[in-house]
């Protein structure tokens, strides 16, 4: 393991690998740094580990010392399908690729950042651990622990599709559903982990482990395009951990003399919820919490960041040091999303994941895109998740005979 200690973002405050939410001098987000030198030289993204499946084979790289304690059902790996049938549709002239983040052993890209929070809980003896999620996390955070032999406390909006309730149940977390926004559920988790003792693996940037397991797609990346750089990641935006993550990876790559350069970071929300991308087009630093009343299908991410604003503003930082952009989908532009992605690519998805491949066509027709550039979505959440649809009754017949009216 290269990592070293933690340090903070915001003004440098050193820590140990130790089990830490915050900068006890400023209150700034703490991320891992690693021994560079050392990863430069025996180059692990390169010659990972494959003994270890998914993402662990870049265990050298995370932080976690004792391999034993990794906790894993497989995630990582995920596929990269090319999406030509929907630029032709659109009429864009560049190349996409969509890496389904939804193709993980619990439905959703949470299980990287929960695998990873789930081992380093385990190698610190914790036998508890708590998360506040939108639905996604919560799953995630119940089958790792049921993995791991740990217990689980979720805690989850009131309004969480209850598909995503009844699969964090059924691996055996304790479920409980709070009043109010997501900003609620994120309080109260932190409240419980700080009162109780348990582990908090909530994956916004509270805790700096989480996050580097968001930086491995950015490894996976490297390796499925045969080191090519894509021009732009469409990533769908919450506080945005998974943004940040994939930034540092290439920040790494670029440390160890692998890549010379970072994609723009596309980073998507939606118009009922988009205090990232309300900040970006007034062209200011400061992040607002979203006050305003929320009604979504992309519920996973429409977080309003009330209280913890700071996560946003270092998503936004993030997004223009890599000259990136931040934009919003209306509620048609979701459905239409959900529906490409579906009819054209055949993954079935919840539209929180399809956000980021809609983003695409909007933007191309702004113009904001290069021509025969190469655009990398990523689909965060499967469609099993979510129970929004409107079900149509599949026809009933009796005979062949009736097959002729019906395929007309």
């Amino acid at each position: 393991m290269y990592a070293k200690n933690l340090v903070c973002r915001k003004c440098g405050a050193t820590y140990p690998l130790e089990n830490r939410y915050s900068c006890e001098r400023c209150g700034g987000i703490l991320e891992v740094t690693y021994d560079y030198e050392k990863a430069f030289a025996e180059e692990p993204i390169e010659n990972p580990d494959t003994d270890y499946p998914g993402l662990w084979k870049y265990h050298a790289m995370l932080p976690v010392r004792d391999k034993r304690n990794i906790v894993s059902l497989g995630e990582g790996d995920t596929p990269l399908i090319g999406a030509g049938r929907i630029t032709e549709l659109w009429g864009c002239n560049l190349q996409m690729l969509v890496k389904a983040e939804m193709m993980m052993p619990t439905g959703s890209f949470k299980d990287r950042p929960t695998s990873v929070g789930v081992s380093v809980a385990k190698e610190k003896g914790f036998g508890k651990i708590v998360v506040a999620s939108s639905g996604n996390a919560s799953a995630a955070a119940a089958g790792y622990a049921a993995r791991a032999g740990m217990d689980c406390v979720v805690f989850v909006p009131e309004t969480t599709d209850i598909n995503k309730v009844i699969q964090a149940q059924s691996y055996g977390a304790q479920v409980i559903c709070v009043k109010g926004s997501y900003s609620r559920s994120f309080n109260m988790a932190k409240t419980c982990a700080e009162k109780y003792g348990w582990a908090n693996v909530t994956s916004t940037f509270i805790n700096p482990y989480t996050v580097e397991a968001d930086k491995t797609p950015a490894y996976e990346l490297y390796s499925q395009l045969k080191r090519r750089v894509p021009d732009y990641v469409f990533i769908p935006i919450g506080s945005g951990p998974l943004l940040v993550g994939m930034v540092k990876g290439y920040e790494e790559m670029m440390k160890m003399g692998l890549v010379d350069r970072i994609p723009a970071m596309i980073g998507v929300q939606v118009s009922a919820c988009e205090p990232i991308t309300r900040a970006y087009d007034r062209g200011i630093d400061t992040v607002e919490g979203w006050n305003q009343e929320i009604k979504t299908a992309a519920g996973g991410i429409s977080d309003p960041l009330i209280g913890y604003e700071g996560d946003g503003e270092l998503t936004l930082s993030t997004v223009r040091k890599t000259s990136g952009m931040m934009v919003s989908l209306n509620e048609e532009e979701v459905q239409e999303a959900l529906d490409v992605v579906e009819r054209k690519l055949g993954l079935y998805c919840e539209p929180t994941g399809a956000v980021s491949v809609g983003a695409v066509k909007k933007m191309w027709d702004k113009g904001l895109l290069k021509e025969d550039s190469l655009a990398v979505c990523l689909t965060t959440g499967h469609g099993f998740k979510y129970s929004g649809r409107s079900p149509k009754k599949p026809p009933v017949i009796e005979s062949v005979e009736q097959i002729d009216r019906l395929v007309r």
